[in-house]
């Protein structure tokens, strides 16, 4: 198969897995809850199991316990993927909190002279607005957030590898 062709089916695909995240977000929000607490768990146990061949002293405490919180988050995350998911949420919308006020704190010592003033102030109102609109309804979105934002990503990154792909058949001779 050609690289380009390659590349528009696998956009398809992820138009189609967006779509589909964005018209059942609840279950898109359990599935990416499942899925971390899939890494979490597999990371905890890696940690341990690294631990068990080599780590003893104050350093090697600290990551036992980095570790075995790691497990036990894992573990909480598959046994109750709905509460997990309530739990990413809050992690999301506080990033988006955050990572708001950062840019426009960023932005205005910048000054308004830079280039980076205007992108870096809109990107960080948006963000924040994306914050205060997840806990300004926090009840009604919470278990939808993870699953809208995934299709949301998934329709951008199909639109993004389709383009790349219908470029690249365009430059072939």
């Amino acid at each position: 198969m050609k690289p380009w062709l390659t590349l528009v089916l696998m956009g398809v695909v992820l138009i189609i897995g967006g779509i589909l995240a964005i018209a059942n977000p609840l279950a898109a929000s359990i599935a990416v809850t499942t899925l971390v607490g899939i890494f979490f768990l597999l990371g905890g146990i890696l940690q341990l199991w690294l631990l068990f061949k080599t780590g003893t002293g104050f350093d090697g405490a600290l990551n036992w316990i980095i570790a075995l919180i790691t497990l036990v988050v894992g573990v909480w995350l598959l046994a109750n993927p709905l509460e997990g998911t309530i739990s990413l949420a809050i992690v999301v919308g506080a990033g988006f909190v955050i990572s708001g006020i950062a840019r426009i704190i960023w932005a205005t010592r910048a000054g308004r002279d830079t280039p980076s003033y205007v992108p870096l102030l809109l990107s960080g109102a948006a963000s924040l607005l994306v914050g205060v609109v997840i806990f300004s309804d926090f009840q009604s979105l919470a278990t939808q957030l993870l699953g809208l934002l995934l299709g949301i990503q998934l329709v951008m990154d199909g639109v993004g590898f389709a383009a790349v792909g219908l470029v690249l058949r365009n430059r072939q001779p």
